[in-house]
């Protein structure tokens, strides 16, 4: 998703900056053609709507667009996204691709990884080393030196294979069947992460812990709701963000102010990096470290946590029991997914609780009414 922002971003602003960047390195547009007779002596990123490449590129190639067409020589390896992607011409490197329909019809020196809806490898195609790929559909009719190794909802081959060949076909999205093995290793995994997120939570903030731990115990309906309310939150964050990156870059390409406009859309990149990393970290393990902790306090509840003299130890005890029985109940067999859903929206809930008291109490409180003027005044 953080790589269609990217794309989505560079698109939309292509439409006011200027064509060519970086000496030509770097070209947008609604249309860009490299004609036959131009010689590129370094790498070319092109993001457009249409894509036409019928020079030499002495370097690598990066596009991204519509549709997508490389009718020339590329020197190096060939990175492309788009509807409709052809490599006609002569890739001396790998071929890198995702698209809705993606055609091999040239020579390709190395490997091709291709991702797409369809991707069809005719019969003048010739993949110099490995084809590696998943796609709905699947025609092989060129030639691959090495091996073929992928997976498609059908696949059809009248071309040579020049070593292996293991395609699964029919079997996209289905997940193969964990054993009792990963069941526990994942259990256990998850139990060693949470505890340590867990214990290191206690350790530098206890009184956030034992605050989010109150709210959970005292008001569960409410952490439930405001976890809902914080997910649903955190989406709408998100779109927002993306619009903020777009439209700021077609007013900055307006203005002129191209590489401003590019400090805006990654610095907005990275925003949504780190709000999405803190989001997952909340979720994944920060929400049953203190799910875990307020289950451990409901079944031990004379190893308090209160005083100012309760043992770490008892704590982190404590805290290993509850996150014990949070990761057993998260691994079962099909209610296991339910109740992680459940643990999560309840942590993001009690903290989404606490930050809020938080912020109210670091609000200025309002000033007292004046006193009333002395009797006889």
């Amino acid at each position: 998703m953080l790589l269609l922002t990217v794309l989505g971003s560079l698109l939309l602003a292509s439409l006011v900056l200027a064509t060519d960047r970086l000496g030509g390195k770097l070209r947008f547009g609604d249309t860009i053609v490299v004609p036959a007779s131009e010689i590129v002596d370094h790498d070319l990123y092109a993001f457009a709507g249409n894509i036409t490449m019928d020079g030499t590129v002495n370097g690598d190639l990066v596009v991204a667009g519509g549709n997508v067409r490389v009718n020339g020589t590329v020197t190096g390896d060939v990175v492309a996204a788009g509807g409709s992607i052809d490599i006609a011409g002569n890739v001396n490197g790998d071929v890198r691709e995702a698209g809705g329909q993606v055609t091999i019809g040239g020579t390709v020196g190395e490997d091709v990884l291709a991702s797409g809806g369809q991707l069809s490898i005719t019969g003048n195609g010739k993949v110099g080393q490995d084809l590696i790929f998943a796609a709905g559909n699947v025609t092989m009719d060129g030639a691959v030196i090495g091996s073929i190794e992928g997976s498609a909802g059908s696949y059809q081959r009248t071309g040579s294979v020049g070593r292996t060949e293991n395609v699964s076909v029919g079997q996209r999205g289905v997940a193969p069947t964990p054993t009792a093995g990963n069941v526990l290793f994942d259990a256990l995994r998850q139990f060693v992460v949470v505890l340590l997120f867990g214990a290191v939570a206690l350790w530098l903030l206890p009184r956030g812990v034992r605050a989010t731990e109150d709210i959970l115990r005292r008001r569960t309906l409410a952490s439930l709701g405001f976890g809902v309310l914080a997910l649903i939150g955190y989406l709408v964050v998100w779109i927002l963000v993306v619009i903020l990156i777009i439209l700021l870059a077609i007013v900055l390409g307006l203005l002129t102010f191209g590489a401003l406009a590019t400090i805006e859309a990654v610095a907005g990149i990275l925003a949504l990096g780190v709000l999405t990393f803190t989001f997952v970290l909340v979720i994944a393990f920060i929400a049953d470290a203190l799910v875990g902790l307020t289950i451990g306090r409901l079944i031990v509840p004379a190893l308090g946590m209160r005083g100012p003299t309760s043992d770490r130890w008892q704590e982190l005890g404590v805290l290993a029991l509850g996150v014990a029985l949070v990761v057993i109940a998260t691994s079962l067999p099909a209610i296991g997914g339910i109740v992680k859903l459940g643990v999560a929206v309840l942590g993001l809930g009690a903290l989404t609780l606490v930050g809020w008291g938080a912020w109210r109490g670091m609000r200025p409180a309002p000033s007292p009414p004046p006193a009333p003027p002395p009797a006889g005044a």
